[in-house]
């Protein structure tokens, strides 16, 4: 293993991100020690890095355990998940003075990251359609560790040939419902065939995605926006449909019903930029509750 020392900005609010990082049962992240190990997949062999963030006021670090003969690959992984170039404090200052610049004082300096893997990104987020978070995380858990691979403490999301090849009665074993069986093996047959380049998906613009990606069977508009968030890490994507981008919006003005998506639309031109932002404080304001606040509020 090769260790390598690469510092970050200090405004990178690492504690909250690995909050948001260890929702997820599949990652292994320890808050406490403030390390994730990532995996790093292959078509010969399966590898992890892992990542140790320190502070050395006012320098903040992160030390990289990786594979010697894919250092360069691996940095290159670890820059598209935590996007440590991210317009932290711009960000910050185009929501002075709008509503929600409370947001941005009390989880200031919280980043935009992405999935581990775009397939795995893409699959999760169709698993995880209309079902709320603690179930969500159940069924894509029961996924991987059904099909996927275990090594080092890091599961591996299965490939699309692998899961091309199940039928989608297995799946319901683990209590999908018919539609969304059929949308997993589905899509992961497109990208086994080619039909669907999901690397490609890239380089294309916000809008080329969301029309390529809602062509496919089982995938709308808050898939794909959520894809272009948390796979492809776009700083301007607002899932307006989203229930806990409404909830966070409800609490934050204090609403007495939740925001329609038309409302919320309309308020994104204001936010722009810088949607993708707005985004993530709405989720950390519903997933953190403020000093005092009864954890059994509505999330």
């Amino acid at each position: 293993m090769q260790q390598i020392t690469k510092q970050i900005p200090s405004v990178y609010d690492v504690q909250l991100m690995l909050k948001r990082m260890a929702l997820d049962p599949l990652y292994n992240v320890d808050i406490d020690k403030r390390q994730v190990k990532l995996p790093l997949p292959g078509e010969k062999q399966l590898d992890t890095v892992t990542l140790v963030f320190v502070e050395h006021q006012p320098e903040a670090y992160v030390y990289i355990d990786a594979p010697e003969n894919r250092e360069p690959e691996a940095l290159d992984k670890i820059e598209r998940v935590f996007r440590f170039h991210q317009p932290l404090e711009q960000g910050a200052g185009h929501f002075q003075e709008t509503e929600l610049e409370p947001l941005f004082q009390r989880f200031h300096g919280a980043p935009l990251t992405c999935d581990f893997d775009l397939y795995g990104c893409l699959i999760k987020t169709i698993i995880h359609q209309q079902l709320n978070m603690a179930f969500a995380y159940t069924l894509s858990t029961r996924f991987v560790q059904t099909y996927g691979t275990y090594k080092d403490g890091v599961w591996f999301y299965p490939g699309p040939a692998t899961v091309a090849a199940i039928h989608p009665d297995e799946l319901r074993s683990l209590q999908f419902s018919r539609r969304k069986a059929e949308y997993v093996v589905d899509i992961s047959t497109s990208i086994a065939q080619g039909t669907l380049d999901i690397d490609a998906l890239q380089k294309k613009t916000d809008e080329e995605v969301i029309r390529e990606l809602t062509q496919h069977r089982g995938i709308g508009p808050w898939t794909a926006e959520c894809f272009l968030l948390f796979g492809l890490g776009r700083e301007n994507l607002m899932p307006a449909a989203d229930i806990g981008v409404q909830n966070g919006l409800k609490k934050l003005l204090g609403l007495e019903a939740k925001p329609s998506k038309a409302d919320i639309t309309e308020w994104c031109g204001r936010w722009s930029p810088y949607n993708s932002y707005a985004s993530i404080y709405l989720w950390l304001h519903v997933e953190i509750p403020d000093k005092g606040e009864d954890t059994r509020a509505e999330k």
